[in-house]
């Protein structure tokens, strides 16, 4: 009776180590797969850090393609209070399946920019903005079209730079550049 026990609890022991809950450790392992299905999905690495979109945002996953040349796709997550978000543009386009789009410096509505975007909650409700340039650029590829289910999938990735702060009196550092990668998404719009 007492090896049953023993045994017992060893196995419960052990099969309290094993979740089948936890993270991958690679974390491009965390990202949504690349489908091209209308998943409604979208992510990337931020830094190196898993970025993905989360409930806490009023708006977490968003894709237009208005009028068939205006594309934009907004992941938005929020942590702490903290609204965290990627914005990405295409201007007065229309996608092709295939073709590369380079992301540089918003000029006007024919721009195509990526852009990082950080707003602190109150009572601070201070913004960080960092934004692709002429020569810090990043790149969008679509890689599936469904024009009859509006359906778009691509990837992405762009270095943006520090652009600009709103109510924020502290130092900044204005060459601070973040790295975005390995983004992919797979929306309606």
């Amino acid at each position: 009776m007492k090896h049953y026990i023993l045994y017992l609890l060893l196995g419960l022991s052990l099969a309290g180590c094993c979740n089948d809950d936890d993270q991958p450790e690679n974390p491009l392992d965390q990202l949504p797969p690349a489908t091209q299905t209308g998943a409604n999905t979208a992510g990337c690495l931020v830094d190196g850090e898993v970025f993905l979109p989360n409930n806490k945002s009023m708006q977490p996953l968003i894709c237009n393609y208005l009028d068939g040349k205006d594309f934009s796709i907004v992941i938005s997550r929020k942590i702490d209070g903290i609204t965290y978000k990627i914005y990405i543009y295409i201007g007065d386009t229309q996608l092709e399946v295939g073709q590369t789009y380079e992301l540089r410096e918003e000029i006007d509505g024919t721009s195509k920019f990526g852009w990082y975007y950080i707003q602190y909650p109150l009572p601070d409700l201070y913004t960080f903005n960092y934004k692709t340039k002429s020569t810090i650029i990043g790149e969008l590829v679509i890689t599936h079209h469904d024009f009859d289910k509006a359906i778009l999938s691509g990837t992405f990735w762009f270095d943006a730079q520090f652009n600009s702060s709103e109510y924020y009196n502290g130092e900044v550092n204005e060459n601070k550049i973040i790295k975005v990668r390995e983004g992919r998404f797979d929306m309606e719009y």
